[in-house]
């Protein structure tokens, strides 16, 4: 995708998704979440090892798009992620068009409708498995503790809720999504954030009871 293309479809993107507050993510949390998975899609479509052919210009707005379906979750200024979660990849596949058309062939522009549909789901394509992997990954690793703490804050959970959370949920949760992962090397990438974020989480326990003196 074209440097010039690329700030275009930004700046429409980033129209879409300001001026609301995202339960577990903050102010404009969306469009921040859509250019890291971008920049992880330039790191895995480098990396990922696969005989097919990869469509750079499909694979990059699909991902920078895949969740565009979400902003119609976005009412009176506020966006529950948690809510209506069912749905937003159909409803992304049929607004795509009117953000895109004008840089994608038709060919493409199916492609890439096909990918926002399915990137919950089974991807059909080699694009759409990485862009599955680089959204699922995004979720794993240290940066993930501002969304935790975020939600911890709306939901008025107590410090030691939010440990025994992590530890006793959030981590099987982790272990569970990265065995769906579809490259091998993505795989690797989530463990070691997943270790990483394990050991922020103890060394804040350490501080938190004095223990690290």
């Amino acid at each position: 995708m074209e440097k010039e293309v690329e700030e275009e479809l930004k700046s429409r993107l980033k129209d879409e998704f300001s001026n609301y507050t995202e339960i577990a993510g903050g102010k404009n949390y969306r469009y921040r979440h859509l250019k890291t998975v971008l920049e992880i899609v330039h790191k895995l479509k480098q990396n990922v090892e696969t005989s097919e052919e990869i469509d750079e210009n499909v694979l990059e707005i699909a991902a920078l798009y895949h969740d565009i379906g979400r902003k119609e979750d976005i009412e009176d200024g506020e966006m529950d992620p948690f809510e209506g979660h069912e749905g937003h990849d159909e409803r992304g596949a049929k607004i795509i068009e009117e953000y895109v058309s004008d840089f994608v062939t038709e060919d493409q522009l199916k492609k890439i409708q096909r990918i926002i549909r399915n990137h919950h789901s089974e991807p059909q394509t080699v694009e759409g498995k990485i862009v599955q992997d680089a959204d699922k990954v995004s979720n794993f690793g240290v940066n993930n503790l501002w969304r935790q703490i975020h939600y911890a804050a709306e939901h008025e959970r107590t410090f030691d809720d939010s440990l025994e959370y992590f530890w006793d949920s959030a981590v099987d949760r982790y272990r569970g999504q990265m065995k769906k992962l579809n490259f091998d090397y993505t795989k690797k990438v989530a463990e070691k954030r997943l270790e990483r974020h394990k050991q922020a989480i103890e060394r804040i326990e350490m501080e938190m009871d004095g223990e690290d003196f």
